[in-house]
């Protein structure tokens, strides 16, 4: 199976890759194996084999130097954690705007936040990765959390969906369709279903083939997903990379999705919040009068037009 590019590789930095993997190295492999496009996706900070923030201008002169030396297309991006369970991520929005391509998933491993999400966040799962079970509730807060992550930051793909911490990868789908947010079919692990897949498609998602490449002789390599692809019914449409340069996922019906978020969090009420009641309490007294006062002006205008029908009479 030939992809257009490969936007899920690591370079030197990461400190999990190969020490050929230099930046050079990996763009000139994706040439030599037909790519047109190839991303540098190093890790993010928090993971113990990410790359400081400060190595970010480095890796992205180097990225464009390989682009002028090599011809093809080279994303300069990140492989970011989630580090809380509030949809956080190690991520700054300054490093953000100097990035082409942003990758986001769960990561064991990865330093939370603070120390409470590392209590309620972090433990439980790593307990139940070990245990090799998950509880009905322990995946529904992590699907929510994936949702959140993908709703508060600007993600392009949704990398190895559903390994490590487990999730319900359709309800995830919605939320990537939602924000134009592709999802991987991993050179290394696929840990969902064929069914997952084919409902994923179902509710608009999009998905991208990638290496995960931490050496330059696995960089293109696409045999995982085309091994998975037997089994599942899709067009070439629904994988952007088969065909084509990389595109996000077509955002559905974005600006009404978070209008109307915004109108059902400003009419939720926080329990207890005593604020918030009396402003609400507030509201509701105003717009009573202010009802009033329009009823009375019309019954005011009405008077009038009778006064003048009669007259005219």
């Amino acid at each position: 199976m030939k992809i257009y590019g490969d936007y899920h590789t690591h370079s030197e930095f990461s400190r999990d890759a190969s020490k050929e993997a230099t930046v050079d190295a990996i763009v000139r492999a994706a040439k030599e194996v037909g790519l047109h496009e190839i991303a540098i996706t190093d890790h993010g900070h928090a993971a113990f084999s990410g790359v400081r923030t400060k190595h970010f201008p480095q890796i992205k002169a180097l990225v464009e130097k390989a682009e002028r030396e090599h011809g093809i297309k080279v994303f300069f991006g990140t492989e970011a954690n989630v580090t809380g369970s509030d949809g956080s991520i190690d991520l700054a929005e300054e490093n953000r705007r100097d990035m082409d391509i942003v990758l986001c998933g769960f990561h064991p491993g990865a330093k939370s936040k603070n120390l409470k999400q590392f209590f309620t966040f972090v433990i439980p799962n790593y307990i139940w990765m070990f245990l090799r079970f998950i509880p009905r509730g322990r995946k529904a807060k992590n699907t929510e959390i994936m949702k959140r992550v993908i709703e508060k930051n600007d993600i392009d793909i949704w990398v190895h969906p559903n390994s490590y911490y487990k999730v319900n990868v359709v309800e995830v789908a919605k939320t990537c369709a939602e924000r134009g947010t592709l999802l991987e079919l991993n050179g290394k692990r696929i840990s969902f279903r064929p069914i997952d897949f084919e409902r994923a498609l179902a509710v608009g998602a999009k998905f991208v083939i990638s290496s995960d490449a931490h050496d330059p002789k696995h960089v293109g390599r696409t045999e995982r997903a085309e091994e998975f692809l037997k089994y599942c019914d899709y067009k070439d449409g629904d994988i952007v990379n088969l065909h084509g340069p990389f595109r996000r996922g077509q955002a559905n019906l974005l600006a009404s999705i978070e209008a109307k978020h915004d109108e059902e969090e400003a009419s939720v009420a926080p329990s207890g919040d005593r604020a918030w009641k009396k402003q609400k309490a507030k509201e509701k007294k105003a717009a009573k009068e202010e009802s009033k006062k329009a009823k009375k002006e019309a019954k005011e205008q009405r008077k009038r037009e009778k006064v003048i029908n009669r007259k005219s009479d």
